[in-house]
């Protein structure tokens, strides 16, 4: 189809960005003599590859969250089933982590100029050269080195237009990731943590091998499905995949410099006891596949039960506790407590201290229980964030397959943008 010639001042739209404003293109060559319009308008080449304003690009921004969420996890996963020098080791390297991220925040807004100088231009006009150079047109595409793709649009309406477009699904899917990323972290921890001995060790480390594999494999069919079935119609998304293939090979053992948290594949969904080979029993001695959904809302109930029964009996308890243990037979405060504990209003972990070696729970024993409740009820906290943490977990396997998605969707917003801005350019084009 004829497509209008680019000049300079053309706007910029990119599948990366993470704003709703689009940029312009500039020009970059060395030698500039052809322009547009009483040379007013340099007309540009593939050796133009740059815009007037850094663009906020998703590359840096999903590796600053990744990573601070990630270091987030780790922490939090310490802090849940770590302790000594280990648990302070896990920390510090979560720390580390987000500090990373935080190196990151400092790239988001330039990343563009080098990456884009690295970049090339595709489906640039075969025949016609501008100072000796293969000119671009309304069709052409620039891929940028961080991995996203550039196009010119005449229309500011439109430009704007599909910027926020791309700009939402953009951040959608990096907090995506970032999700991902917390709970992988976390998960690791937890997984490596409860795992015994060497070889459970390994069991969770070919696990997370495993887990990375299927996300690799299930988001290039997610890439294939998508991209073979969207806008059959649309000649320009058509060359972008052409442009931009999919790739089986993952970026990051291309670069690993360039690899996030998010790239793990979420290990907190296996059970372990370091029994039962792959897969744990649970406690009716039923093998435990990947999860066991009933033990796990069965466990939630009976720790957070036990913690708010953990609460009231401490708030029962303090109402005696100046009072001397001999006399504590004839309080009726403590008659009462004795009576709900012996009736069965508090788990046995909460009053195993104030029974006795008979069985049985006496007035004068109930003050040996309070110090030991805290401990208890932290014990719970702890149980439930594990929990939490194993139940995420799962959800969030499926996150890296929503964030594909959420890409997909962007490079079919430039492509869309590009086929309504066909109507628009100047007056010169290419036949």
């Amino acid at each position: 189809m004829s497509a209008s010639y680019i000049p300079k001042n053309v706007y910029a739209v990119c599948t990366f960005q993470t704003d709703g404003v689009p940029r312009k293109f500039v020009d970059t060559r060395s030698e500039i003599s052809v322009f547009y319009s009483k040379g007013s308008r340099t007309l540009l080449t593939i050796d133009d590859k740059n815009i007037d304003k850094e663009f906020p690009c998703k590359s840096p921004k999903n590796a600053m969250w990744s990573f601070l969420a990630f270091g987030a996890g780790l922490i939090v996963g310490a802090l849940l089933v770590l302790s000594g020098p280990v648990g302070w080791a896990v920390i510090a390297l979560g720390v580390g982590m987000m500090a990373y991220g935080a190196y990151h925040a400092t790239q988001i807004s330039h990343k563009c100029s080098g990456s884009l100088g690295k970049g090339n231009w595709k489906i640039e006009h075969q025949t016609v050269r501008f100072n000796k150079k293969n000119a671009i047109t309304q069709n052409s595409m620039l891929i940028c080195d961080a991995g996203g793709i550039l196009s010119p649009i005449f229309s500011q309406s439109v430009a704007e237009k599909y910027t926020e477009r791309i700009d939402a699904l953009n951040n959608k899917e990096i907090w995506t990731n970032g999700i991902a990323s917390f709970f992988g972290g976390a998960g690791a921890v937890l997984a490596f943590g409860e795992a015994a001995g060497a070889w459970g060790i390994t069991k969770v480390a070919l696990w997370m091998g495993g887990t990375m594999a299927v996300v690799t494999a299930g988001s290039y069919a997610e890439k294939e499905i998508i991209r073979s079935t969207a806008l059959d119609n649309n000649e320009h998304y058509q060359n972008m995949n052409n442009v931009d293939q999919n790739e089986l090979l993952p970026g990051y053992v291309k670069d690993p410099t360039g690899s996030t948290p998010g790239d793990l594949g979420s290990p907190d969904v296996l059970e372990l006891d370091g029994k039962t080979g792959w897969f744990a029993k649970d406690p009716e001695g039923k093998l435990i596949v990947f999860f066991n959904g009933k033990q796990y809302v069965k466990d939630i109930k009976g720790n957070y039960t036990e913690l708010k029964q953990g609460s009231q009996l401490a708030n029962d308890l303090k109402k005696i506790e100046n009072i001397d243990p001999r006399e504590m037979y004839k309080n009726p405060d403590a008659q009462q407590i004795v009576k709900d504990i012996r009736q069965g209003k508090y788990s046995d972990n909460l009053v195993k201290s104030s029974i006795d070696g008979n069985q049985v729970v006496r007035p004068r024993d109930l003050n040996k229980v309070l110090p030991d409740i805290g401990t208890i009820k932290l014990q719970n906290i702890k149980n439930l964030g594990k929990l939490t943490v194993k139940g995420g977990g799962l959800i969030a396997f499926v996150f890296p397959f929503v964030a594909t998605w959420f890409s997909e969707q962007a490079r079919m917003e430039l492509a869309n943008a590009m086929a309504e801005d066909m109507n628009n350019g100047i007056n010169v084009v290419s036949g």
